[in-house]
């Protein structure tokens, strides 16, 4: 596995040019790793584990403990274009897809606790719902090449950005969740959404 994507010394990401970014993911495998919650010698990633939410959702998860090859084979996302749409993209599980059927992480109509909601995965047939609900704008963390943000499309309004995030609330000892905040956004959330780029 590589280190992570781009540095702050990467003069590629100088500009900090979210269409350039996302020019750069697109049809390349990646992990998202937690810049809130990772540590010098611990990164916490983003991974699909076998636990199903129901018989067509599987959970999205943090993985807070030690990194093994299961893990990072369940952390692996394929980056998908939204045509006609330069800061947007779709993420599939590359773990769980096949030839014939893609996986994609969206944001359903079910809500966590107070102003959350669940971030899953969908394994059953991807029709127009689906599509819609899995697409997110890519956001620079300002003055952080390194750093990015993943917003709603199918939620977020004018006036209102509803960010994925990792909170404070675990699932189990060695997993946190990973949620959507439907909130006014304020620094901590900000703080929780920010994600690193690794790439193989």
């Amino acid at each position: 596995m590589g280190d992570l994507w781009w540095t702050e010394e990467d003069e590629s990401f100088e500009t900090g040019d979210v269409t350039k970014i996302v020019q750069e993911m697109v049809g390349r495998k990646i992990r998202l790793v937690s810049f809130h919650w990772s540590t010098n010698s611990r990164k916490e990633y983003l991974y699909f584990p076998d636990l199903g939410w129901s018989s067509k959702r599987g959970m999205v998860l943090s993985w807070k403990d030690e990194v093994q090859e299961d893990i990072l084979s369940k952390s692996q996302f394929l980056v998908e274009a939204v045509p006609n749409q330069e800061d947007q993209i779709r993420l599939i599980s590359v773990r769980w897809s096949t030839n014939s059927r893609k996986e994609y992480l969206y944001s359903p109509t079910i809500d966590a606790a107070d102003e959350r909601r669940m971030v899953l995965l969908w394994k059953g047939k991807v029709q127009e719902d689906i599509l819609s609900k899995s697409r997110y704008v890519v956001e620079k963390v300002p003055g952080k090449d390194n750093q990015i943000r993943l917003i709603s499309v199918h939620w977020s309004t004018n006036s209102h950005k509803e960010y994925l995030y990792s909170p404070a609330i675990d699932w189990s000892k060695k997993r946190r969740m990973f949620l959507s905040w439907k909130g006014d956004v304020q620094k901590d959330i900000l703080s929780k959404s920010r994600y690193l780029i690794s790439i193989d």
